[in-house]
Order: C-alpha cells, then sequence, then structure tokens
C-alpha cells in the first residue's frame, strides 16, 4: 500500500510523557502492533499545535498482571480478538521533535523546534506525505532525496547547501548502513557542487569502489564522477595489486616528520 493510501491513519491516543523522555502513546484495537515499526513518523494533534515526531519503541501491556502469570487460551481466534484491546494493548513511545502546521504563517516560518508536550488524549496519527514535506521539503534544485523511511514509501530529501554549513555527523549500528548514506550524500554534493570534501578513506570504501553487504561490488565516487574526484594514495603498490585507479602517490619525507 501506498503512503497516499496509508497517510494520515489512526494509531492511539497520548496516555503520558514528558518533553525529555518522550510521550507514551496506546494504541488503538483496531492498529496492530505488529504494523509498527521504530523509526516511523508520525504527528500528534494537540489542541493548539501540530507535533511532528518519531516512533522510538514499541512494547506491549496488559490490564491485569495475572494474565502474565497464567496466560488465556487464544487458539480460539475470537478469544484473541475479545482480549486485544480490552485486557491486552500495544503501547508506543514517540519522541516530538517539531511542532508543524499547515496554515500561512506556520509555512512562512517552517517547522518550529518542540517546546511543550501535546495534552492528554491527543490522537496520534501516521505522518502524510504532505506531513513529511512540511519537515523536509520536495525534491528540487536545492533538496536532494536520500531515500525513504523504514515501511514507509515518503522522500526523504535535504537541502545540500544549508546542511554543508553545519558539522555533521553519521551515526548508527554496525550493518545500518552508515557508509552507504555517507557515499549518497556525497554523490549529492558531487551532483549539485555544493562543497567541496576531503576524505580520509581508511577502508577503501568511497575512491574507487567498494562492497555492498551481500558482498556486490558497487561504483564509488572516482568510477561515477571521474572529472570531479582525485584518488591519492600513501601506498602505490598495495593500489596497483589491488588494481584501484589513482591520480596522485602521496609521498612524505623523514625530513618532514618532527616528533612532537
Amino acid at each position: 500500500m501506498t503512503q497516499e493510501g496509508i497517510g494520515g491513519q489512526r494509531l492511539g491516543i497520548v496516555v503520558s510523557g514528558s518533553l525529555n523522555k518522550g510521550i507514551e502513546v496506546r494504541l488503538d484495537s483496531s492498529a496492530s502492533v505488529e504494523d509498527m515499526a521504530v523509526g516511523r513518523y508520525v504527528t500528534i494533534e494537540g489542541n493548539k499545535r501540530r507535533f511532528f515526531g518519531m516512533i522510538t519503541d514499541v512494547s506491549l501491556g496488559v490490564i491485569d498482571q495475572k494474565l502474565t502469570l497464567t496466560p488465556p487460551d487464544v487458539s480460539d481466534p475470537f478469544m484473541a480478538e475479545v482480549l486485544a484491546g480490552t485486557s491486552t494493548y500495544g503501547t508506543l513511545h514517540v519522541l516530538p521533535t517539531l511542532t508543524i502546521s499547515g496554515d500561512v504563517a506556520n509555512l512562512l516560518e517552517g517547522p518550529q523546534p518542540v517546546k511543550t508536550v501535546p495534552s492528554h488524549f491527543s490522537t496520534v496519527n501516521l505522518a502524510s506525505q504532505r506531513d513529511v514535506e512540511l519537515v523536509f521539503g520536495s525534491e528540487d534544485e536545492r533538496k536532494f532525496y536520500i531515500g525513504t523511511p523504514l515501511d514507509m514509501e515518503t522522500k526523504i530529501c535535504l537541502d545540500l547547501p544549508e546542511l554543508v554549513k553545519r558539522s555533521n555527523g553519521i551515526f548508527g549500528k554496525s550493518g545500518t548502513g552508515k557508509t552507504f548514506l555517507t557515499r549518497l550524500l556525497l554523490i549529492g554534493m558531487l551532483q549539485k557542487g555544493t562543497a567541496v570534501n576531503l576524505v580520509f578513506d581508511m577502508h577503501s570504501e568511497y575512491g574507487w569502489e567498494s562492497r555492498s553487504e551481500e558482498g556486490r561490488k558497487v561504483k564509488a565516487l572516482k568510477q561515477l564522477f571521474p572529472s570531479k574526484v582525485a584518488v591519492f594514495t600513501l601506498d602505490e603498490e598495495c593500489s596497483r595489486r589491488r588494481q584501484v585507479s589513482t591520480d596522485f602517490v602521496v609521498r612524505i619525507g623523514y625530513d618532514e616528520i618532527e616528533p612532537e
């Protein structure tokens, strides 16, 4: 199903939370906890503001703790359906990051940092394409499309001229795609000419070629932009063995090194 098909779908209501720790959302019985994924964007319809945030955790809860000690027989689908939403429920932890709105004044000012929390029982919905565009914008000459959120088909774009004005970092667990995302951002900067980057490529992942998680060869920056990328090496013999095309060999003489 496309994002347009599920955008704005109601998930539940706010039951508790704080500005520092985030918001607890109780799922409606019609919303399956198995459809919720960490990293998805949601909106919270407060009394005076609309909040934009991200799901950071998903958990299960029960009304009566006795159910955890003596679980009922749910082999009967009807019994399982009766318990869901009444005796058992799902909970989301949402971290609000911005306040957004579609009116003219807020469109001119743009999204604002969140400084408060939504009121009790505010409705929580999946973020729609329009909501995401209010935050990240849509693809154009300035904004570069970098991908989609988990389990969503909404495009996420970055304003590269603004991005390169600040110090930025890409963090994540091993195998989550940090190298791939970094390479994608560098490609965007090369395409749009927004900045010149000096990359210390310790594992030879950005120059000539790299390998995907599946072991397949992936073209790196030099093959994609041969006239815009120069590859330097400290070990010419090693580069030759790996059949890596280099532009310059960096040689540092002993007389150029001073001990501290």
